[in-house]
C-alpha cells in the first residue's frame, strides 16, 4: 500500500520511496525488512540463525542499500549525479528537472506502477533477496516484487537484433576468480535511471561487477554504455549489506491504495486521502 505527502513541490511516497529523501528510504529500507511477527517467534523460543557464506561466490541472503535512492550512491537524485548525457538526453533531463521544479513532475513512470527496470533495480530502494545455483543467480527485489535472473550456464548474450526487449533485459554471467561479471542488453528505453527523471535510451548496456567484500557487505561495479544518451561509459559501485537474521522480503502490491495518478501529459499528481463513499 502507498500514501503520500506534497511537500515543497516533492512527492513523499511513503511506502515506496521512490520520492523520498535517501534518510527516508534508509528508515523504509529498515521497517520492510525486521517487520516480521518478532513477538510470535520470541514466543516459540525461535532465535533466527545469521547466514554464512560457503564460500565467496556465495551471494545468497537479503540485502540492504544503505547509500540512498540517487543512481551514484550517497548522491541525491538530480542534477548533482552529473550524468555524461549528450545535449539531446541532458535536454530531456533538464526538462524533467524544471517541470518537478513547478510541482509537475514527469520523470518517473514508476509512479503508474509500473517497474522500475534495469539497470535502476539494482538501486534496490527497498531490500533485494538473492537465491543461486550453478546455473543461474536470481534477483529477487521487494519493490514492485520483480525478478532478475543472470545465467550462468554458459550460454551467449543474445544478440541485439534479437533479444526480447523487457524492463529487466537478458543477462548472463561468468565468473572471473570470486568476482560475478555479467552483461545485460535488451532493457527498455522507456525507464530511467533515478526517481529524477534521468534518462537512458533503447541502445544502452551493462556490464557488471558482482563480489562479497566480506561476508556482510556485496559490492556492484555497473558501467553503463549508451551511444545514443552517454557522451562515454558511466561507472558507478553500489553496496549492500546483508540484513538482520530473520528478516523477510514483504509482499508489495504498488496498485493496492495507489495515489500518485499520472494524467495525459505524463505529469504524476497525489492524492492525500483516499475517497471516501
Amino acid at each position: 500500500m502507498r500514501s503520500s505527502l506534497a511537500v515543497a513541490g516533492i512527492i513523499v511516497t511513503v511506502g515506496v520511496c521512490a520520492w523520498s529523501l535517501p534518510a527516508t528510504c534508509v528508515a523504509q529500507n529498515a521497517i520492510a525488512a525486521t517487520s516480521a511477527p518478532a513477538a510470535a517467534r520470541a514466543a516459540a523460543g525461535f532465535v533466527p540463525k545469521a547466514y554464512v557464506p560457503k564460500s565467496r561466490r556465495d551471494f545468497t541472503g537479503l540485502w540492504e542499500n544503505r547509500g540512498g535512492i540517487g543512481w551514484q550512491q550517497g548522491v541525491p537524485p538530480g542534477k548533482g549525479q552529473n550524468a555524461p548525457l549528450t545535449s539531446e538526453y541532458q535536454k530531456i533531463f533538464d526538462k524533467h528537472q524544471a517541470n518537478a521544479a513547478m510541482g509537475k513532475p514527469t520523470g518517473d513512470p514508476t509512479a503508474a506502477c509500473l517497474p522500475q527496470g534495469m539497470p535502476r533495480i539494482m538501486t534496490m530502494t527497498y531490500p533485494m533477496e538473492v537465491m543461486m545455483n550453478e546455473l543461474q543467480v536470481n534477483i529477487f527485489a521487494e519493490w514492485n516484487g520483480q525478478t532478475r535472473r543472470i545465467y550462468t550456464d554458459g550460454r551467449p548474450l543474445p544478440p541485439d537484433d534479437e533479444v526480447d526487449i523487457t524492463y529487466n533485459g537478458y543477462s548472463v554471467g561468468r565468473w572471473e576468480g570470486d568476482v560475478l561479471v555479467a552483461d545485460t542488453n535488451g532493457m527498455r528505453g522507456d525507464t530511467n535511471l533515478e526517481s529524477s527523471g534521468l534518462p537512458h535510451s533503447d541502445a544502452i548496456r551493462a556490464r557488471e561487477r558482482i563480489w562479497l567484500a566480506d561476508d556482510n557487505t556485496l559490492k556492484d561495479e555497473i558501467t553503463l554504455t549508451d551511444p545514443k544518451a552517454f557522451t562515454k561509459p558511466w561507472t558507478v559501485t553500489k553496496t549492500y549489506h546483508r540484513a538482520k537474521p530473520g528478516a523477510e522480503l514483504i509482499e508489495y502490491v504498488c496498485l493496492e491504495n495507489q495515489r500518485n495518478p499520472v494524467n495525459d501529459k505524463g505529469e504524476i499528481g497525489v492524492i492525500l486521502a483516499p475517497n471516501k463513499p
